[in-house]
């Protein structure tokens, strides 16, 4: 038993502040590569960290095929440490979290489908991305069966809201009702929990299809005073294409480490846990806009997922769980301390050098923004070029667009600052 006291944690050491400046230097290529080469530095428990980082880097980088083959292999990855985590949970009891493979936080093994899905979007692969958005459902009952739907995070308002504009584009109207219908449920929870408010974009599609599915009168008398009168009709959309815009905006939080110190008989005992630590965004306002010729047309971005606020609140759903986990590891080491030897002093100083040994599971996807942000622009057929204007600091431009009627077009932008 007193080998496991002597054990020391294989942690990944990751220069986050070398990748962090690549992306911020606009250095995609670099960026890709030094997470390819630096691969190692993960540790042998962090391969879905690799995994997670990989996808993401691509993702940002424009690279969405190979994006989402990490995103699978980590989709893969995550469920098998989740399947197995009943059963090696036995190792980290004796010594810490660290011993053990990192398989997520809850919400984070569900963000790997979303952002997998919003790739298929991108790459017009829409029956990929539902299949994503489903699986990301399957993934939240799963993990709320377990905790018995103890936790707030049980459905992706964002999730939701996508496939019903995926289904709107290819014209499957009264499935894009129901998913715009059920995202606007999930919403009215997010804005309770999260204080993230039901999206003004949102209400429009809502009315607009259950106007074509002739369900006004119905959403009329569960949301009312909602329909706008300026709001576009379903007759008029037929003829226009669709710019949709999906701005990562800030980076996710970090956690960090706590820890109780408890005075004891034989010496002190620490029990440690994770926290997050937020650091909002520097801008969280920006409008979209398509300019063609004399035509210019712009909208504001508007708030879809805080994922700041849902790690945070992931993480204390369970920190009863994780403190009750970490305080019973203590108590059984102090049962090992006493069985190894009778010497008070010898049983202070093990309980000291068991202060270095306990630790928090720090390890988090560090690449994830901090929010997401969506608007979505009507446009009459034609050549566009869109701009993003942040905060009023000014249009960066974005991407041309050559769009037709009837057409739908994503378009990804990042400004993790």
């Amino acid at each position: 038993m007193l080998v496991l006291f002597t054990l020391s944690a294989c942690a990944g050491s990751l220069n986050y502040n070398i990748l962090d400046n690549y992306m911020d230097t606009g250095s995609c290529p670099l960026a890709v590569e030094y997470v390819k080469e630096h691969e190692k530095d993960y540790g042998s428990n962090e391969r879905l960290l690799f995994l997670l980082d990989s996808a993401m880097i691509n993702m940002l980088c424009g690279n969405y095929e190979e994006s989402n083959k990490y995103f699978h292999s980590a989709d893969a990855l995550a469920e098998d440490l989740w399947t197995k985590s009943f059963t090696k949970e036995s190792v980290s009891f004796l010594v810490n979290d660290y011993t053990i493979p990192y398989a997520g936080e809850d919400f984070e093994r569900a963000l790997i489908n979303l952002f997998s899905a919003i790739n298929y979007a991108g790459l017009a692969g829409y029956d990929e991305a539902l299949v994503e958005i489903r699986r990301l459902d399957m993934n939240l009952r799963a993990i709320n069966d377990k905790y018995e739907g103890k936790n707030v995070y049980k459905e992706d308002a964002f999730a939701r809201y996508l496939s019903g504009i995926i289904y709107e584009v290819d014209n499957n109207l009264d499935d894009a009702y129901i998913d715009y219908y059920k995202a606007w449920q999930v919403f009215k929870d997010y804005e309770r929990d999260y204080g993230v408010p039901v999206p003004r974009i949102l209400l429009e599609d809502l009315f607009r299809v259950a106007g074509a599915v002739n369900r006004t009168e119905e959403i009329r008398s569960i949301v009312p005073g909602a329909d706008g009168p300026e709001w576009l009709k379903q007759g008029e959309a037929k003829g226009l294409g669709k710019v949709v815009f999906i701005l990562f905006n800030g980076r996710s939080p970090v956690k960090r480490e706590s820890k109780l110190f408890v005075p004891l008989k034989d010496g002190p005992v620490t029990i440690a846990f994770p926290r997050y630590e937020v650091k909002p965004p520097a801008c969280r306002s920006g409008r979209v806009i398509a300019e063609s010729g004399g035509v210019r047309i712009e909208a504001e971005t508007e708030l879809v997922e805080d994922i700041n606020k849902i790690a945070v609140k992931n993480l204390e759903d369970r920190s009863v769980r994780v403190i009750a986990k970490t305080a019973a590891r203590v108590a059984a080491k102090q049962v090992a301390i006493r069985s190894v030897t009778k010497n008070e002093t010898a049983r202070t100083l093990l309980n000291i050098a068991n202060i270095f040994i306990e630790r928090a599971d720090t390890r988090t996807w560090r690449t994830l923004p901090g929010e997401i942000y969506l608007s979505r622009l009507f446009l009459p057929e034609g050549q566009y070029r869109v701009y993003v204007n942040l905060c009023g600091q000014g249009e960066k431009p974005v991407e041309s667009v050559n769009l037709k009627a009837g057409e739908t077009r994503f378009i990804l932008f990042e400004s993790m600052d």
